[in-house]
């Protein structure tokens, strides 16, 4: 009788086991290896000055697999007349020395950190000629933080999230990046193991689905 008890308890503890990796919550927050939450933005007749601030993986290789991800700031600005050297500094950015972007058409400035607030205020130096700069923030008290867009895009295609995950595990990782054009709009990118990405373009503020495509490797 002892025996088949312990024969039941050890039957009924891998039930319960497997039970729970089947039910187990999927939080696929866990597997976002880019998320540019954050958009700082001056414009002009000829100046526009655009600042990202991001968690992201890095090296960034979509191929699926989330690596190591930190806080990342990428300065743009794209200036109405030719220089030689271009420098930014400010007391809420690391500055330095700029880099043109020839494909761009502007110069470019990258560092591991992180900047808050609604305003941003930075100098540029063109070949010894200083000018300020105050950068405000386009996304506004309506805009949903990245992960509400990530649930908009799990709501609308449930059935990919399920045919990568198995046993509460994600095989895939995601991207979400913060793109404003007059309004506010969230890219976000569901990649697989092999590479492909299906891509969703979200309204930030109401979480519609605005397009879909799927990139294949």
């Amino acid at each position: 009788m002892r025996k088949f008890a312990l024969i039941f308890a050890a039957v009924a503890a891998a039930a319960v086991a497997t039970v729970s990796a089947c039910t187990r919550e999927t939080d696929y927050s866990d597997y976002i290896s880019e998320e540019r939450f954050a958009i700082y933005m001056y414009e002009d007749d000829d100046i526009q000055i655009k600042i990202y601030c991001s968690n992201k993986e890095s090296p960034f290789i979509a191929d699926g697999v989330k690596g190591d991800v930190s806080a990342l700031v990428e300065i743009y600005a794209t200036l109405g007349e030719s220089y030689e050297t271009v420098n930014v500094s400010g007391e809420s950015v690391t500055g330095g020395e700029m880099s043109y972007m020839s494909v761009k058409d502007c110069w470019y400035l990258s560092y591991g950190g992180e900047i808050s607030g609604s305003e941003i205020s930075i100098t540029l130096d063109a070949d010894g000629t200083a000018a300020d700069y105050t950068l405000v923030s386009v996304a506004g008290e309506n805009v949903m933080p990245a992960e509400k867009a990530l649930g908009c895009v799990r709501e609308h295609d449930g059935k990919l999230f399920e045919s990568l995950t198995q046993n509460g595990i994600f095989n895939g990782e995601i991207f979400i990046r913060l793109l404003y054009d007059e309004n506010c709009y969230y890219y976000v990118g569901v990649c697989d193991n092999e590479g492909d990405i299906h891509a969703y373009l979200v309204d930030a503020v109401s979480g519609r689905i605005i397009a879909e495509r799927e990139y294949k490797a």
